[in-house]
């Protein structure tokens, strides 16, 4: 006799069912554009609509009939935050958005019921990838699957699809959050396009080892060891035992700054669009490009026209700082909890992370701040007032960490402030955050290197506390490394691409950086071109020496020490 199912679960494979069907419909109708009756299109509608009210539905059942409510609702937390959304659309006419929300959502149910599966187990087994080689992997993957979803019909204006190269450069430089692009995203592509470009900058700003992890999380699949231990080594963190944590931290973190900024920018932007529909797109398009430091902009001219809005320019700054500290430099500043423990206590239990990431931060907006003023007072911010040079100078300083975004054509830069730009570009963010670079700290560390050196002591020493040897070896290897490619890539774009030595030296530097700025030299960028800031952008974002070490060998530790040797230097 067959066992029946539960009441409250009656209506998830219906709902799964229905959600494959229709996005089978949509691809077929939406993607490649064949021909269809005119019925078609209501039909789909219809089903669209049907498949927002059997979500409902379903966790209207599980919630009635669930015996231990509140532990259904901890558990359901994404599901639930989809209820405001998903009603909003089905009673104002948002078929589309409404049931894309849901089939996203059964998309992932479907990964689940997946991974339950033997087969996929033993996939996994047989992919025994060290982790460095998962994150390259993974990514490269992504950017393929991008690459694919920008070149169908429906994701361009012309419904012709976008060429190969050109999809392939759009996918990484959206994967690895750049922003750099040979073909405006607010015209070239469809509002298809639009989404598929905002999803792999989300997907990129997380990483995709840490989304695919806290998918896994989310229904609740108990991670084995080795799993936990390619998260440590991705994230750095100090403890497995706390892994789960600090996934779903990063996840509620993300969503919560991504809405607050985008429903900022909303209430700005509503009255610029022709509907609230393209105001709130934009909105959370520019909410996600800027917290994840990608770049991409709707408007031809990136935020240029809202150079002296006060609260375009303080929204998007605040996301491109958030998202380029890091998620471990934000734990430790909000858990340090100041107001309960007094002010000194604060600062004495602050992780030296965390103090070191905001120091070097804080000085390198107020050095790119100052120094941008300066150089420009009288150039390129000549014919803008007291208000807009002040706010002009602060967002491409702050921009610089790794964001793309710009309220003034860098192009139009005198040389002594791209030269700045080019450093600033190079050292990037902070570790653990969507920003690319070198990193702040590992800057930092050189500097306290150098300045250990000067004194003549042996550690590296900041806030009382000593740098291990390794870090600091690590660090110089990350800036080698990084020189070593951007000089090399550098090198091949001046033989094979015409344009200025300092054009051509801050795009690679911009590339590899992820940061997404251009003195015009991208969309000039020839196929050899493409394929080398390609490769810069992709090399960028694993990270020089994830790279290193995911190509090599294995690293093993001597069980000797050879006889220490004097060398001259300097």
């Amino acid at each position: 006799m067959r066992e029946r199912i539960p009441l409250q679960n009656r209506l998830r494979f219906p709902l799964l069912g229905l959600s494959l069907a229709v996005l089978l419909l949509l691809i077929l109708s939406e993607g490649y554009r064949i021909p269809a009756p005119p019925w078609y299109d209501t039909l789909v509608v219809v089903l669209l609509n049907l498949t927002m009210v059997l979500f409902l539905a379903d966790l209207a059942l599980n919630l009635t009939f669930e015996p231990d409510r509140l532990a259904w609702v901890r558990s359901r937390v994404p599901d639930l935050l989809l209820v405001v959304p998903v009603l909003y659309a089905l009673f104002n006419g948002h078929a589309y958005t409404g049931g894309g929300l849901v089939i996203i959502r059964e998309c992932l149910v479907l990964y689940r019921l997946a991974a339950l599966t033997r087969w996929f187990q033993r996939l996994l087994l047989a992919l025994q990838f060290r982790p460095t080689q998962q994150v390259a992997l993974t990514f490269l993957l992504s950017i393929l699957a991008g690459t694919y979803l920008l070149t169908i019909p429906a994701a361009t204006a012309d419904g012709r699809g976008t060429p190969f190269l050109d999809a392939l450069f759009t996918s990484t430089s959206a994967v690895c959050v750049t922003g750099l692009v040979v073909a405006d995203t607010g015209s070239f592509f469809t509002t298809f396009g639009q989404w598929v470009i905002l999803g792999l900058i989300q997907v990129g700003g997380l990483g995709i080892m840490t989304l695919s992890t806290s998918i896994a999380l989310l229904f609740k699949r108990k991670l084995g060891i080795r799993t936990r231990a390619m998260m440590q080594d991705l994230k750095e963190e100090a403890s497995l035992q706390n892994l789960t944590n600090v996934i779903f931290y990063v996840i509620r973190v993300t969503l919560a700054i991504e809405a607050v900024g985008a429903a900022f920018l909303y209430l700005r932007w509503r009255e610029d669009f022709p509907t609230e529909g393209e105001a709130l797109f934009s909105s959370i398009f520019h909410s996600v490009s800027a917290f994840c430091n990608s770049g991409f902009s709707l408007f031809s001219t990136s935020l240029m026209h809202y150079r002296g809005d006060l609260t375009v320019n303080l929204t998007v700054t605040t996301l491109i700082i958030l998202g380029g500290l890091g998620f471990t430099t934000l734990s430790g500043f909000l858990n340090a909890d100041p107001i309960r423990r007094g002010w000194r206590p604060y600062l004495t239990r602050m992780p030296t992370h965390t103090k070191m990431a905001l120091v070097t931060s804080f000085f390198l907006l107020v050095a790119g701040t100052l120094y941008i003023f300066f150089f420009e007072f009288d150039g390129t911010l000549a014919p803008l007032g007291m208000k807009e040079k002040l706010l002009a100078s602060f967002f491409h300083s702050v921009t610089l960490r790794t964001a793309g975004f710009h309220t003034v054509d860098a192009a139009s830069f005198q040389n002594v402030t791209l030269w700045l730009m080019i450093i600033w570009m190079f050292i990037g963010g902070c570790p653990s955050s969507t920003a690319g670079g070198i990193k702040a700290t590992t800057a930092g560390i050189l500097v306290l290197a150098v300045r250990a050196m000067l004194l003549g002591r042996e550690d590296v020493e900041i806030f009382g506390r000593s740098i291990s040897k390794s870090v600091v070896y690590k660090s110089i290897a990350v800036v080698i490394i990084s020189l070593l490619l951007v000089t090399v890539c550098f090198s091949l774009l001046l033989v094979g691409q015409a344009g200025s030595f300092v054009g051509l030296l801050f795009e690679s530097v911009s590339a590899f950086a992820n940061v997404g700025l251009t003195l015009g030299v991208t969309p000039t960028l020839g196929a050899a071109g493409k394929i080398i800031v390609i490769f810069l952008m992709y090399t960028g974002r694993i990270g020089p020496l994830t790279l290193a070490l995911a190509v090599g060998e294995h690293a093993y530790r001597a069980s000797f020490r050879y006889p220490e040797a004097r060398i001259l230097v300097g």
